[in-house]
């Protein structure tokens, strides 16, 4: 089973990465930093916080792991 501190660790790298992208996306739709700014951090917020209950889920789930 994988550790709570790893799943979190997980969870806030790739967020960082996909907040980046959200960003940017948000920047070319609406050309303005402060806009782009906080449609990012509020998505990355609510996205950290599912990422890491689906990835304690899938902890949880023996499908499709071997134990070689």
């Amino acid at each position: 089973m994988t550790r709570h501190r790893r799943s979190v660790v997980k969870a806030v790298s790739y967020r960082l990465f996909a907040t980046s992208v959200v960003f940017g996306i948000a920047f070319l739709f609406t050309g303005e930093l402060g806009s782009s700014a906080k449609i990012g951090l509020s998505a990355a917020a609510a996205k950290t916080v599912l990422y890491y209950v689906w990835e304690r889920l899938w902890a949880n789930i023996d499908w499709g792991v071997s134990e070689a």
